[in-house]
């Protein structure tokens, strides 16, 4: 199996600022941790590095954390993640009261699937919550990827390779296929294209899918945070000027609350 391609130090240290910012914003979507007998148990999918899932677990959460088993992040877990084939999910019915996912959906290849499984394991009374990218911060990406690209030229003419490498600088392009998507994008998820992605991330494509998946969307809120796919400048603007920005040219994520649609029986 070929593996995805370790991450850079310079991207964790941004993605651990950026998701416990997001995590905060989510978590007040949360139900009590002492809600029940045996707490209150919630289920992150796609949780890569493990950083939510730990902070969720040492803020009183019953938390179980699923992740596929290439995941780029499975070498730098600060959590305990059960790798799962990225479409069953190995829990009993009706088990979970939150189910918890960051910036993982629009990478699910059997997207049904998986929101059916969800709906499975979540209880009658329980809550999903998720964070998934808007179409603004697709349609930045498409311009922050060539400020990314000159960034790079620039930083690689400046410093020699040994020093780039120690100062952890992007890669160059090592393969002709490495060498197309640098200089044209691909798309960041499962559907669609570069452009296309816009609509798969808009509010009417995500809420048409979850009702679809028997779920009602409850709640539906902006990250308050301007980041784009590309990182292109990473910790260089900080969380404040980040807050700032997305006023002015939106939000990089929403947050969509879910609850299981009534059933009408007869």
């Amino acid at each position: 199996m070929n593996r995805s391609p370790l991450p850079r130090q310079a991207h964790l240290d941004f993605l651990d600022k950026v998701r416990v910012f997001e995590l905060h914003k989510a978590m007040k979507f949360f139900p009590p941790v002492g809600l029940g007998e045996k707490g209150c148990r919630l289920m992150e999918l796609g949780s890569g590095t493990g950083k939510q899932a730990k902070i969720l677990s040492d803020a009183g959460y019953e938390v179980v954390a699923l992740d596929v088993d290439d995941s780029s992040y499975r070498s730098v877990r600060c959590f305990d993640v059960i790798e799962y084939d990225g479409k069953s999910i190995p829990f009993p019915s009706l088990s979970q009261d939150v189910v918890f996912s960051s910036n993982v959906l629009e990478h699910v290849v059997d997207l049904d699937d998986v929101l059916s499984e969800t709906y499975r394991v979540l209880k009658n009374d329980g809550i999903c919550v998720h964070l998934i990218p808007t179409p603004s911060c697709r349609f930045w990406t498409l311009f922050a990827h060539y400020l990314w690209f000159a960034r790079r030229i620039f930083q690689r003419v400046i410093f020699s390779k040994s020093n780039a490498d120690a100062l952890d600088l992007p890669r160059a392009p090592t393969t002709f296929k490495s060498l197309i998507w640098t200089l044209f994008p691909p798309r960041h998820g499962e559907r669609g294209n570069t452009v296309s992605e816009i609509y798969y991330y808009s509010t009417r494509f995500w809420i048409g899918k979850f009702e679809s998946s028997g779920f009602e969307v409850v709640a539906l809120e902006s990250n308050h945070l301007f980041y784009t796919m590309a990182n292109s400048f990473g910790l260089y603007i900080s969380i404040l000027l980040r807050q700032f920005l997305s006023r002015l040219f939106g939000g990089a994520c929403r947050i969509y609350v879910l609850k299981k649609k009534a059933r009408i029986d007869g």
